[in-house]
């Protein structure tokens, strides 16, 4: 099995470095908007607690890898482009 259950308390402990060095990191961010994992609100959270460069927005699940493996690549190249 590829995707198998995860312990809640490794999301809940992680932490960011935030920093010089961190701030200097150009990230993207994909917005699952039928993710049941986690909610519109908490991936919004994320997003302000962290400002990506760019923001894409893919119409899956939370693993669009599965449900939608071309769009996603679509997505990686365009961040990849957009990504100096």
């Amino acid at each position: 099995m590829v995707l198998r259950p995860a312990p809640l308390r490794a999301f809940q402990d992680a932490t960011f470095v935030e920093g010089p060095c961190s701030d200097s990191v150009r990230r993207v961010y994909i917005k699952t908007l039928q993710d049941r994992v986690i909610k519109q609100e908490q991936q919004d959270a994320m997003i302000r607690r962290w400002p990506p460069s760019q923001i894409f927005l893919s119409d899956t699940d939370h693993s669009p890898a599965f449900s939608n493996p071309r769009g996603l690549v679509r997505l990686l190249l365009q961040a990849a482009n957009g990504v100096n």
